[in-house]
């Protein structure tokens, strides 16, 4: 059975982080447990939308980083792995983007309705 995993907020981890954000996490995660399905909300809708720039690089000093992570990446790789992703409607009007394509196999949905099947999952996740 699946475990559905919600989040709210848009944090892309740190320098020091960089290779466990939110989204990896659930990825990986979906692999052990037999899937999970991902509800954005919050700032976290920005990581569905299609069409946006590549996160940027940091420099510290001299050094260039440019292996932050990309939660549309994330989010493509957990749609090819067959996880259902759903970016909350209220979410985008609330920051102006309740028009904007989203990358491709992200539904739009009042996640408030998707609370009534929340036992349909093995568990239901907050990140």
């Amino acid at each position: 059975m699946t475990y559905l995993v919600i989040i709210d907020r848009g944090y892309r981890g740190s320098a020091e982080a960089q290779f466990f954000d939110a989204l990896y996490g659930v990825e990986m995660l979906g692999d052990q447990l037999g899937g999970m399905d991902v509800v954005l909300r919050g700032t976290s809708v920005t990581a569905a939308l299609a069409g946006a720039a590549p996160p940027p690089a940091l420099q510290v000093g001299p050094t260039v980083l440019t292996t932050l992570a990309d939660p549309r990446r994330s989010v493509g790789a957990l749609v090819a792995k067959g996880a259902a992703v759903y970016v909350d409607e209220p979410g985008l009007a609330a920051f102006g983007l309740d028009r904007a394509p989203l990358l491709p196999g992200v539904t739009r949905l009042d996640t408030a309705r998707l609370a009534a099947r929340w036992g349909d999952y093995a568990g239901v996740w907050f990140l």
